[in-house]
């Protein structure tokens, strides 16, 4: 079965149009971005379009313009940038667990109610699975990448909902055999080609957050694929953006 983003997004929308309905006024989101990284651009796109969609402000600034924050009400603000220099966001505004206070959090557990500073991707990840009605409590966990927006915060996820997790990076020995052991495969790595046949079995799911499998080889092999296009992504644009209209009534 492909695990297809769009519906459980949808659900999402459909929650949010009701409240940004009864709201006086709606929060913004403020997007920092590098008008030179590519991916960070898709984003935006994806994000601005949505916001769009269902009455919600993105105000978008790029580095060269300054980072100072617009003066119009803001729910979230997002740094869009792989840039060395960390830029400090405010923790009423953290809507994708970037914050110090935000990690705390996160590794102490407890959050399967989402709170609003969860990481999105990693968040979209489990709605996904949840959505689909995918087991998770008991199950092996293999996770592909180590990012702080990604891996481990999903590492967390999973743990808090009794998987047992192993994360993998760029040093482990016998990936193929790691990951053909899951019962639930994460590719994050950004890494094209990474997971091929070898690497997976009948039964498992697979979520191609970062493009890392062949999905030519491993669909016909695996139970369930959420795939590069249409899976992940649009999920954790609708998660950030409840999280920015989290604060509404």
């Amino acid at each position: 079965m492909l695990l297809i983003g769009k519906q459980p997004a949808e659900q999402l929308y459909e929650g949010m149009d009701r409240r940004i309905q009864l709201a006086p006024s709606v929060p913004g989101l403020f997007a920092l971005y590098d008008p030179d990284d590519k991916p960070a651009g898709w984003y935006l796109r994806s994000i601005q379009r949505a916001g769009a969609s269902h009455g919600i402000p993105v105000y978008a600034r790029s580095f060269s313009e300054g980072v100072q924050r617009p003066r119009e009400p803001l729910g979230g603000m997002i740094v869009l940038s792989k840039t060395p220099e960390p830029i400090p966001i405010p923790d009423e505004l953290d809507v994708d667990g970037t914050g110090a206070n935000s990690f705390s959090v996160l590794y102490k557990g407890g959050l399967k109610d989402y709170p609003r500073t969860t990481p999105c991707t990693a968040e979209a990840c489990v709605r996904l699975l949840d959505y689909y009605g995918v087991p998770v409590s008991g199950r092996h966990a293999v996770i592909l990448g180590r990012s702080l927006t990604v891996g481990r915060p999903l590492a967390m996820l999973l743990l808090d909902r009794n998987a047992t997790v192993t994360l993998c990076h760029s040093k482990t020995i016998n990936l193929p055999e790691i990951c053909r052991q899951a019962d639930i495969l994460v590719c994050a790595t950004g890494r094209e080609g990474l997971v091929g046949r070898d690497c997976v079995r009948p039964g498992q799911t697979l979520i191609n957050v970062g493009g890392d499998a062949v999905e030519e080889e491993v669909e016909p092999v695996v139970e369930n694929l959420c795939p590069f296009k249409g899976g992940v992504g649009a999920l954790t644009s609708a998660i950030l953006l409840k999280h920015v209209t989290d604060i509404l009534p």
